[in-house]
């Protein structure tokens, strides 16, 4: 088994609630490779961009990732 430390910025559409926002983050780390575990670091709030354009800073590990 290999395990790989990953640390990205996803971008939070307007169109995912709070509610629906771990189901949408698991989906994207699931793309990546079998999750050990994930969390949410820092979440941006760019002002200058129209509609308030949000970035989650997400840090993992994952188990046999995908182009590793």
């Amino acid at each position: 088994m290999k395990l790989r430390k990953v640390d990205f910025y996803l971008d939070w559409p307007a169109s995912i609630s709070i509610v629906n926002l771990r189901k949408f983050i698991i989906g994207k780390l699931m793309k990546k490779g079998m999750i050990i575990r994930w969390s949410i670091v820092n979440i941006k709030v760019l002002k200058n961009h129209p509609n308030s354009k949000k970035k989650i800073r997400i840090n993992a590990v994952l188990a046999n990732p995908i182009n590793a």
